[in-house]
């Protein structure tokens, strides 16, 4: 291997490396349910500013039009929402597990504890009703 070929193939393991945010593994048993439902919230933020900043604001899901929207659904009908429609130039262009993130951050935005993780199966996420607290105001804070 030539030293140009080697430090192509290094550029582009890097550029690849940096422009996916992390993913959760399956495999990670030291983790509390908090702490796995936190980094799942971490990634959804990630993925977030990554792909969807490019049209919402920040804030812009995280407000009263929101809450009063999606209050009563289903965690699956979030996800598949947004499954179907974003991104907006790339429609079901992300894993599973991205859009599930995405919606573990939006609904903590938005006020609803998320204390262990949300499933990636759709049963599992229909499960999840969508509660929000009647008084927030603003975006809590882990």
């Amino acid at each position: 291997m030539t030293c140009t070929s080697f430090i192509v193939r290094a550029l582009l393991l890097l550029a690849t490396t940096l422009a996916a945010p992390a993913t959760i593994t399956a495999q990670d048993t030291t983790s509390t349910p908090a702490a796995v439902a936190a980094q799942q919230v971490d990634i959804g933020e990630q993925w977030f500013r990554a792909r969807c900043l490019e049209c919402h604001a920040v804030g812009a899901l995280s407000n009263a039009d929101f809450r009063l929207k999606w209050a009563g659904k289903n965690a699956f009908e979030l996800v598949e929402q947004i499954r179907k429609t974003m991104p907006e130039d790339a429609p079901g262009g992300l894993t599973g597990p991205t859009y599930v993130s995405i919606v573990a951050y939006l609904i903590r935005q938005n006020g609803m504890p998320v204390g262990t993780a949300l499933p990636s199966d759709s049963a599992g996420l229909a499960g999840i009703r969508l509660t929000f607290p009647a008084s927030a105001t603003s975006s809590p804070k882990r």
